[in-house]
């Protein structure tokens, strides 16, 4: 090691030692008991090291063991209050709010959340937890998974010295991923997480999520996204995994000089790795975000034999590349069924069953799978259990399976998803459908796009008459019954804002660029203590749902005490807006299917 990082170690654990004997003369104090565990060098020194592995990660970059992720970190940025704002450590957010960190796949959010950890640890204002909520599972509530990592990390805790510890002030709980939580666990531990901020008002809570996920919506919490990549940041990320600068230099010249702006796709640390990796393999440059994704199997499969002139890896299954793909997309999406996001021995060995099975191919499932782990690296394994190198790696090759159906399959796919009895389900499959909006354009625009905004507009398609209708203030309001605001009410106490409407859908769509227009509203970012006020004299029952007209009028006593001055009618504008860009986009994609069509009737006839 370093003499430097050696250095940096010894005075970490010092300041660490001082941290941990001022808490512990507190939670004494507090309770009247001494906590031995708490009390001896030894245990301190234990502990440090026990909460420094966090820094010990394995990434698609770096598959075969686990590294420190100081060896690759570029600084994260993150918006608040519209301004964009370079984040070191917790102190650096400049807020006491509890934190929902919001990014998109790939932005690298577990990664920041272990960076805030390590940094956290070393300053000394904090006894970091890092805890993955994945973790959660059925019949495990959120203290106990709580209690546990405090055992882990060798400290017996319970209700009362937990409390004690909290109070404190010093203790820095890290969620990392509370878009991995199991959809049928995910109302239970948003109101475990709720319950743990409003009741311990001195523990400090910082939660990682994918956008849309329920938590960034909860007011007990403050939602700050990450930001991505900006300008020639990209760069940095290039410099820090290249294997040597005449490779950085090379690529960072062929990025600058691509006639596709292929720079644009650079905004996320994940695909700047994703470029090295494919620029390795094929010395050229993807077009599309799914361009990345869909060289990576076979990149991966034949990684390490292409570094080593006449050897080729023994592989456990008589299968070619393309069939070791077509089982592992099949993989993909029956792991999905499975509603999580890491498995059992037992439950991988399932899924690569079932996959061969599907296929056609008599395999052995153990042998298939340890060559998907031990070559390709996209599934990790993790002492007994076993998970995907990135989500998203799942998320784009399920799309590559579903894109692989012929169209009655299709069809009946995103019909199942454009009820809004499926909305849930609809959330569950956002990303894949992004995924298929650019290697199925056609069919997903046909089957699942045009029809979303036809049914929300309430109109059909013969409507359009090639041009888009004149919006009035009526039709806003005819349009938007479709529209509910909901009010989460525990324990007489307003946890979240939550709004709900058939075209909700669409604020995954980059294209239609519709995130700020509402997703992004001023009325959905209100503190607790403003709403509760507002409410306070209207008695309303849990989980009571609104129309528009009666939340409006509900909001904009809301919004006046906030001196934000938002009246019933700018919300309509808002609404109003938004629709005029539905029946516009309407209009273009009904024309681009018709030109499609008759360009594929021209084919087949020359």
């Amino acid at each position: 090691m370093p003499i430097k990082a050696v250095v940096a170690l010894y005075a970490g654990k010092e300041v660490f030692k001082h941290l941990v004997a001022d808490v512990y003369k507190a939670v004494s104090t507090k309770t009247k008991v001494k906590y031995k565990q708490w009390d001896t060098e030894k245990k301190i020194e234990s502990l440090y090291k026990k909460i420094y592995k966090v820094r010990k990660v394995k990434t698609i970059w770096q598959v075969d063991k686990a590294i420190d992720l100081k060896t690759f970190y570029c600084d994260s940025h993150v918006v608040i209050n519209n301004k964009r704002k370079k984040i070191i450590n917790v102190s650096d957010f400049k807020v006491k709010d509890n934190l929902v960190i919001t990014g998109i796949a790939g932005q690298g959010k577990s990664i920041f959340l272990r960076h805030l950890c390590a940094e956290e640890l070393d300053a000394g204002n904090y006894i970091p937890v890092f805890i993955e909520l994945r973790r959660v599972q059925k019949g495990v509530t959120l203290r106990d998974r709580i209690y546990i990592e405090f055992q882990n990390l060798g400290l017996a805790v319970g209700d009362i010295l937990f409390d004690a510890l909290a109070d404190s002030g010093k203790i820095l709980i890290l969620l990392d991923a509370f878009d991995e939580v199991p959809d049928e666990e995910k109302q239970r531990v948003l109101t475990e997480i709720e319950d743990l901020s409003s009741t311990r008002e001195q523990l400090r809570i910082i939660v990682t999520t994918r956008p849309n996920n329920n938590i960034d919506k909860s007011l007990q919490f403050l939602v700050v996204p990450l930001d991505n990549l900006k300008d020639k940041e990209y760069q940095t990320v290039i410099q820090k995994l290249a294997d040597s600068t005449n490779l950085a230099s090379t690529l960072i010249n062929r990025v600058e000089t691509h006639t596709a702006q292929i720079k644009n796709l650079l905004c996320t640390p994940l695909m700047v790795t994703l470029l090295i990796i494919s620029y390795k393999a094929y010395q050229e440059l993807p077009t599309q975000l799914s361009g990345f994704y869909d060289s990576l199997f076979q990149t991966l499969l034949q990684r390490h034999d292409g570094s080593k002139p006449g050897y080729k890896r023994e592989r456990g299954c008589k299968l070619d590349d393309l069939q070791y793909r077509r089982v592992f997309e099949t993989l993909c999406i029956v792991a999905k069924e499975s509603n999580e996001s890491s498995f059992s021995h037992e439950d991988i060995y399932r899924f690569s069953k079932k996959a061969l099975e599907q296929n056609d191919f008599s395999e052995n499932p153990d042998k298939y799978l340890n060559d998907i782990v031990k070559i390709t690296c996209l599934i990790l394994r993790d002492g007994e259990e076993y998970r995907f190198i990135h989500k998203s790696v799942q998320e784009y090759y399920t799309a590559a399976f579903i894109k692989s159906k012929p169209e009655p399959r299709v069809i009946k796919f995103y019909s199942r998803l454009n009820s809004e009895d499926n909305y849930l389900r609809f959330r569950a499959w956002a990303k894949e459908l992004e995924f298929l909006s650019e290697i199925d354009e056609y069919r997903y625009n046909k089957y699942f796009l045009l029809p979303v905004i036809l049914n929300f507009l309430k109109i059909k398609e013969q409507d359009l008459q090639g041009k888009c209708p004149k919006i009035t203030l009526a039709k806003t309001k005819e349009i938007l019954g479709d529209f509910k605001l909901g009010i989460e009410i525990n324990n007489s106490r307003i946890s979240s804002l939550q709004y709900t409407f058939l075209a909700e859908i669409l604020l995954y769509q980059r294209n239609l660029e519709l995130h700020s227009q509402l997703g992004m509203h001023p009325i959905f970012n209100l503190n607790v203590k403003t709403v509760t006020k507002a409410f306070k004299s209207k008695i309303f029952k849990p989980k009571s749902v609104f129309t528009v007209e009666d939340s409006t009028e509900i909001l904009v006593g809301v919004i006046q005490l906030l001196n934000k001055g938002l009246m019933r009618k700018e919300f309509i504008l808002i609404a109003e807006d938004m629709i005029k860009h539905l029946f516009s986009a309407a209009v273009k994609i009904a024309y681009s299917l018709n030109k499609e069509e008759k360009d594929e009737i021209l084919n087949d006839l020359i």
